[in-house]
């Protein structure tokens, strides 16, 4: 039995935007609990969430990070999808800078972990905010930043596409994906949470089959 950890934000976590103060969907509504069903005889999936969660900028959440490694190692496979609230979280989204941070992310697991374990980067789903969108606390800009978040949110999949080439590691594009989202246009339905897990049972296997 191999094991992966699926590092992420609000949508590893499942959260459901609709919940009286940003609740969770059910335990088996979540595409990592529906993935490790997919998967139950060669997968063990783990998964460490968190809404709101970006890219390590300070000391604490570096730590963190430090924390969850030690507990879950030994893994075969390390998947983040972050970089969504990297975006939305300022009024002046820059792609390439996020980029440059999630390459000191995978310095920082790698040096951890070791060449025993995979690599697996996510581009998060894509960035197509509806006019509820912009009253939800998570999206910092209002109507007039849809097109920025929407054009920078296209190049980080790009960069995060050469980056995996360039470090050589396994890369899935999950904004290429036709999934289904909350009223905020930036949460998974349930239904996008059984889409995900769908897609990513699909990259998994074909992980299994090299």
């Amino acid at each position: 039995m191999k094991k992966a950890l699926f590092y992420g934000d609000s949508n590893t976590y499942g959260y459901d935007p609709a919940g009286f103060m940003g609740g969770r969907y059910p335990r088996q509504e979540r595409w990592t609990t529906i993935l490790q069903e997919n998967l139950s005889q060669t997968w063990e999936i783990r998964a460490d969430g968190m809404p709101g969660r970006s890219l390590p900028s300070v000391g604490y959440e570096w730590d963190y990070l430090r924390s969850v490694l030690r507990q879950e190692t030994p893994l075969e496979l390390f998947a983040v999808m972050l970089g969504s609230n990297d975006i939305l979280g300022t009024l002046r989204p820059n792609a390439e800078k996020t980029a440059a941070r999630m390459n000191d992310f995978i310095s920082f697991v790698t040096d951890f972990t070791g060449e025993a374990t995979q690599f697996l980067l996510i581009a998060p789903p894509r960035i197509e905010l509806r006019e509820e969108s912009f009253s939800e606390p998570y999206v910092c800009g209002d109507k007039s930043h849809a097109q920025i978040y929407f054009e920078e949110g296209e190049k980080l999949a790009a960069y995060y596409e050469e980056l995996s080439e360039l470090r050589n590691i396994l890369f899935a594009d999950a904004s290429k994906w036709e999934l289904d989202f909350a009223f905020d246009g930036v949460h998974l339905s349930e239904r996008g949470h059984a889409l995900f897990a769908e897609k990513m049972t699909e990259v998994l296997r074909k992980i299994d089959a090299e």
